[in-house]
């Protein structure tokens, strides 16, 4: 039989009690067991979030990255449904109802008020604070956290239909609007007022949690920063007064412009220097020439103690007005005076210079020296160069005091300069810290308060009262209970038929004997009107006996019968059954036959053309070799006188058969039942029986097949079929076009 449509439904059908009674009786069960399943109410909250297009301080960044959206809506949604939160809900809802004096129908219901009054204990009654829901709220907190066996801590974490953790996450519902900033959250209960007010508290406590931790966090970043700028602030401030320090005690107010003064001071005082001395090294020059021009006794007369005295006074005023003008004070009120100071001294020079002329002029008389020169003239050059020499004398004493100044002014200001350098480097990366640290705490500021901006929810839609209750799912559940009942006996059936390890079918015949089916018989139902079972038997039996009839055409004697040997493996395989009906049918087609059994069934045939031959089962079958044997009492005169011989012997597996006589039959047909399993005794059974047979190969007759098995030989059945019923047969076989004749 093949596994169509066809087979399928003519499966279920057979099975039509059992896929009936099934859903009936669970959808029974289920409508009885939810007769008394409570209302159940339903309210919704909606919250606007802000995440993926809210406020935003940081203009620039207006990209929207989708990852860290869905990423922080999935952070939202599992805040929401925190342990965390879902306990701060349930206690919460616990003390709103606790503080209260009697039922309140928009908080909870009298049924369970009273409910609830009833089964908690006086010590947690005793710790309600009437008008104070925070302290409350308090103590309840305190005597949850005290032990793991108090009746709150009992209460939130086991089985509690309105407290409990566990069950108020399963009545909780969340969902996100499409790709917006919307959030609904659903929540389910048997009492609309606790419906209500659980949503209420839930919005309030996952939206102060939300907050909390986002501004903490960012709270932190900003308590980091400004930590650590106050430290860089510290820090720049204490180089700073170390540079300040260094400055006020080596008198810097500015290091740099000040070397480059005193640099440029240095250079010009070096052209100084250099002037002067070429100066005075050329009146010394020429004081030497015009000293060499005059006699001695005018030299005497020039070194005497009053001019000589003059000089002295002439050289330390020209020392002290050098002194005085080539200083480098900066201060304006003493460059003043020194000015004033110089100006008298130069007076006083001036008169000593006329004091010395005059003594000149005053100790000489106008003649001529022994070169024809004037000794007026040569004095006169003397005293000029004399007045130059010591001014140029004197500042060159003044010059070597500056430049030993200059010098250690240089020896000073270099170190200082490394130092400076040094401690401004100090500066400039204190600095540079400071700048660093203030820029991100500013960044940390601006995320702070965009932070805060994101994590101000809005609740855009207030839980509602709920004054109906959800549509019952009552007749839908029955409806399912009824379904799944059909579908788990179709299934199971199914199942056991294509798991059945019998032999069933002639197809399977032959995959597991692995020998050829040559017909088959079915299983007679005579409780079953509708089909004609005589013309089915009649149908098998004549497939058995063309078989036969066919194979004495094939022997090579014709005058002799042909010897058919029926044999089974086991015993109640229906022999004698086939026998009777085979050679029934052989008898009215005018054939001869013998019937050589062990069975003393009277088959019920009469007549000349049938003869029974009955012998005993024993250990002596082993040594037939000839049919003849089996006529102990010598009643055949002749076996040729027969057209067949139906040799009928007992099972193989647990009787003796007779070797030497298998090996010279005709045909051997092998009887088995199509309601058993092929077994290892029978494969080795058979296999022992071939090796004694050197016939042809049996074939097997299998008796008792399924009626349906008997299209596979007749076609459609004979049987009253409905005009719906034909249809529907060829709709399952997609035959929507067959007809029964050509025309």
């Amino acid at each position: 039989m093949k596994f169509n449509l066809l087979f399928f439904v003519r499966l279920l059908l057979r099975h039509i009690g059992l896929l009936i009674a099934m859903p009936i009786i669970l959808a029974s069960m289920v409508f009885y067991m939810t007769r008394n399943e409570p209302k159940v109410y339903n309210s919704k909250a909606r919250v606007y979030t802000g995440i993926a297009t809210g406020s935003n301080i940081e203009l620039e960044n207006t990209k929207i990255d989708f990852r860290a959206t869905n990423t922080a809506y999935d952070n939202l949604l599992n805040l929401i449904k925190a342990r965390t939160t879902i306990e701060i809900v349930g206690l919460r809802l616990f003390t709103q109802h606790m503080v209260l004096d009697s039922a309140d129908v928009k908080i909870i219901s009298q049924k369970k008020y009273r409910e609830l009054m009833e089964v908690v204990p006086d010590e947690v009654k005793n710790l309600v604070v009437k008008g104070d829901i925070e302290k409350t709220y308090e103590n309840f907190l305190e005597l949850k956290e005290s032990n793991h066996t108090n009746y709150i801590y009992q209460l939130i974490n086991l089985d509690h239909p309105d407290y409990s953790i566990e069950k108020i996450l399963g009545r909780i519902g969340l969902r996100r609007i499409s790709n917006s900033d919307f959030v609904d959250i659903e929540f389910e209960s048997e009492d609309p007022a606790i419906c209500q007010n659980t949503l209420l508290i839930l919005c309030e406590v996952f939206v102060q949690l939300n907050a909390d931790i986002k501004v903490n966090q960012s709270d932190a970043v900003v308590r980091y920063f400004e930590g650590q700028l106050n430290k860089s602030t510290g820090n720049l401030r204490g180089a700073e007064n170390e540079l300040l320090d260094f400055n006020q005690t080596n008198n810097i107010i500015n290091y740099y412009e000040q070397t480059k003064h005193i640099a440029a001071e240095k250079e010009e005082f070096e052209i100084k220097y250099l002037e002067v001395f070429r100066k005075y090294n050329a009146a010394k020059a020429v004081i030497g020439i015009l000293e060499s021009k005059l006699e001695s006794h005018e030299l005497k007369r020039v070194s005497t103690g009053r001019v000589m005295n003059l000089r002295k006074q002439l050289s330390d005023l020209s020392f002290e007005v050098s002194m005085l003008t080539l200083g480098m004070e900066t201060d304006t009120t003493e460059q003043n005076r020194k000015a004033k100071e110089a100006s008298r001294k130069l007076e006083r020079i001036a008169e000593i210079e006329q004091q010395l002329a005059q003594n000149i002029d005053t100790i000489y008389t106008t003649d001529y020296d022994t070169k024809s020169l004037a000794s007026t003239s040569v004095l006169a050059d003397w005293l000029q160069k004399t007045i130059e020499y010591e001014g140029m004398k004197a500042q060159l004493r003044v010059m070597d005091e500056k430049r030993e100044e200059f010098k250690k002014l240089y020896q000073e200001f270099s170190p200082l300069g490394a130092t400076m350098k040094r401690l401004e480097r100090k500066i400039d990366i204190a600095e540079r810290e400071y700048l660093s640290l203030l820029h991100s705490l500013g960044l940390a500021k601006l995320r702070q308060q965009n932070v805060e901006l994101k994590s101000n929810i809005k609740l855009t839609e207030v839980p509602f009262f709920p004054i109906s209750p959800k549509p019952s799912k009552r007749m839908l559940l029955v409806i399912i209970a009824g379904m799944v009942g059909f579908v788990l006996v179709a299934a199971t059936i199914l199942v056991l038929e294509l798991l059945d390890g019998n032999i069933n079918t002639a197809k399977r015949a032959e995959d597991k004997i692995e020998l050829k089916v040559s017909s088959i018989f079915p299983v007679i139902n005579t409780n079953h009107k509708k089909i004609d079972y005589d013309y089915l038997q009649n149908k098998a039996i004549n497939a058995i006996s063309r078989n036969v009839i066919l194979n004495q055409f094939k022997k090579e004697k014709e005058s002799e019968p042909v010897v058919n040997m029926l044999f089974s493996t086991q015993e109640n395989e229906g022999k004698t059954f086939i026998c009777k009906h085979l050679i029934a049918k052989l008898c009215e087609l005018d054939y001869n036959i013998l019937h050589v059994t062990y069975d003393d069934e009277n088959l019920g045939l009469t007549g000349d053309r049938y003869h029974k031959i009955h012998y005993v089962v024993s250990d002596q079958l082993y040594k037939i070799s000839n049919i003849r044997e089996f006529d102990a009492n010598d009643e055949i005169k002749d076996f040729n006188t027969f057209d067949f011989i139906i040799l009928e012997i007992p099972s193989i597996i647990k009787n003796p058969f007779p070797v030497k006589l298998a090996s010279t039959m005709d045909y051997t047909f092998l009887v088995t039942r199509a309601n058993r399993a092929w077994g290892e005794a029978d494969i080795n059974a058979l296999a022992l029986f071939n090796e004694a047979t050197t016939g042809p190969e049996p074939t097997i007759i299998l008796n008792g097949v399924k009626v349906l098995e008997m299209e596979t030989v007749v076609g459609d059945l004979p049987k009253k079929r409905s005009l719906i019923r034909t249809w529907v047969k060829k709709i399952v076989q997609f035959r929507f076009f067959t007809q029964k004749s050509v025309a």
